[in-house]
């Protein structure tokens, strides 16, 4: 597929993780609850209005690549259904992604907004990659590409939010 396909393969993905962010409620999916480490299971960081509103938002996003440019979607012969499939299975892939890390960050004690290098970069592209690939592979360059790219645009993004103030730290 190459450097512009794989990017636009995976921009669902990056448009829930992002979305989550912006749209949440105060209702986190472990319900407070603690683990039996003493740490919770989560923490508040992930809810269910983000969880909901990311994924809606890489479904959105991935019909409208579709009809947007039909010859540029990843599966060939598509339908509008297949690219709405595909946008849910990547968005909540990318969401269960970040909080299958959250769950291992409470468990090495890591809270909520510290870093956990390449973990914090890699956990939704691979959740993403995951899910996504009951409907479709991409080629092993692509996926190679991808895990090169995704930390330096979540670095820059992390930074430009920081500096906006819309993060507390810039990672």
């Amino acid at each position: 597929m190459g450097f512009f396909t794989a990017f636009w393969f995976i921009l669902p993905a990056y448009v829930a993780n992002g979305g989550a962010c912006l749209i949440h409620n105060k209702r986190p999916v472990d319900g407070g609850r603690i683990a039996w480490d003493g740490n919770r299971f989560i923490g508040d960081g992930v809810t269910w209005g983000g969880l909901l509103s990311g994924t809606v938002m890489a479904i959105v996003f991935s019909i409208l690549q579709f009809l947007l440019l039909p010859d540029h979607y990843p599966i060939e012969g598509a339908t509008i259904y297949e690219a709405a499939a595909l946008g849910a299975l990547l968005g909540f892939g990318a969401l269960f992604g970040d909080m299958t890390e959250s769950f291992f960050k409470r468990r090495l004690g890591i809270k909520r907004g510290e870093p956990l290098i390449l973990f914090d970069q890699w956990d939704f592209l691979l959740g993403a990659l995951l899910l996504s690939s009951i409907m479709f592979v991409p080629p092993m360059n692509d996926i190679l590409i991808l895990l090169l790219l995704t930390p330096l645009i979540h670095f820059g993004a992390n930074f430009t939010s920081n500096k906006v103030g819309l993060k507390d730290v810039p990672w």
